[in-house]
């Protein structure tokens, strides 16, 4: 496959996942502070906006916020995610089914305009309704080859960081004390797995249990581990028998390393594994660019993403 072609499939599904990501942590956050007993004063929305991805913003308040998040351009956000998926789409228009482009289209010019501004819930709805199509077509319309695994593949590497990020930084901020317990059960919503956690533990939610259950947990789909597997899987599929890249080796790093942490030393440390995880994505990052997308011509920085670790588009 041309580096090109593998940039902007990779591109496109990681896109999509970290506007998925950011509409859902968004929502979450919005009712959290509504929930809340106190109005969340500027520290609280200072920090949610690191979690998203703008370091040293410091909004005013919710209003700020959201708008930011929806609309900026200065850092990530759902319209510029959206955008970014879209042109990755358009770049290997021939190697997508036309009803998966189709949607990705429609998406992108629907959350164009003040939408949002009337009912900002059943927006955020309609952004990850309509990512949830789109990886029901890649998965029953698109052929499963070569081409789908890099979709697969930023997806899930997206997603690794993400999960890593969201759980890693909560666990620093918060305790198990009774005023932080819609905090972590916000945590759980953020990735779509609190109705699971539910049917898993009924002793109610503690923090040891979380950062087990959304780090580790092999059969979750959104756990970190659950990711990493599938990025190793889609990365052993390009590769092909024989062969053990240095994308390859990385990411049997990357999952080795949450099927083997101990839950309490996360717990304990956990900017630390935060930033040891966040330097083996930074070298999978490299490692994929030399490997599979050079000499690609597609933009590969976007601003207020220093610490992440895949290509991206401007």
């Amino acid at each position: 496959m041309l580096s090109r072609a593998a940039t902007s499939l990779t591109l496109l599904g990681r896109h999509l996942e970290r506007a998925d990501h950011l509409a859902r942590i968004l929502g979450v956050h919005v009712s959290l502070s509504l929930d809340r007993t106190d109005e969340p004063g500027p520290e609280f929305w200072a920090r949610f906006m690191e979690l998203a991805g703008w370091a040293g913003s410091t909004p005013s308040g919710r209003a700020e916020a959201v708008e930011v998040l929806i609309t900026g351009t200065l850092g990530p956000s759902v319209r510029s995610s959206v955008a970014a998926a879209r042109i990755a789409a358009q770049a290997v228009r021939p190697s997508l089914p036309t009803e998966l482009y189709e949607q990705v289209n429609a998406l992108h010019w629907r959350i164009q305009g003040p939408t949002w501004q009337p009912d900002l819930f059943p927006f955020l709805n309609d952004v990850q309704l309509s990512v949830r199509l789109v990886d029901g077509l890649l998965e029953d319309t698109m052929q499963h080859d070569e081409a789908r695994d890099f979709v697969r593949l930023g997806k899930f590497v997206e997603r690794t960081a993400n999960v890593t990020t969201l759980v890693t930084r909560k666990s620093a901020e918060l305790t198990e004390a009774p005023e932080d317990t819609l905090e972590w059960s916000a945590v759980l919503k953020s990735c779509f797995a609190y109705e699971s956690y539910q049917a898993r533990h009924s002793g109610g939610v503690t923090a040891e249990r979380i950062i087990d259950f959304l780090l580790f947990e092999p059969a979750l789909p959104r756990s970190a581990r659950f990711s990493a597997q599938i990025a190793l899987d889609s990365v052993s599929r390009i590769d092909g028998p024989g062969r053990r890249s240095k994308p390859r080796r990385l990411l049997s790093l990357l999952h080795t390393m949450f099927n083997g942490a101990a839950t309490q030393m996360v717990a304990e440390h956990p900017r630390e594994f935060e930033t040891e995880c966040r330097g083996v994505l930074r070298q999978l990052e490299l490692a994929m660019r030399e490997t599979y997308f050079h000499p690609s011509k597609v933009p590969a920085n976007v601003i207020g993403d220093e610490g992440r670790a895949m290509p991206q588009q401007q």
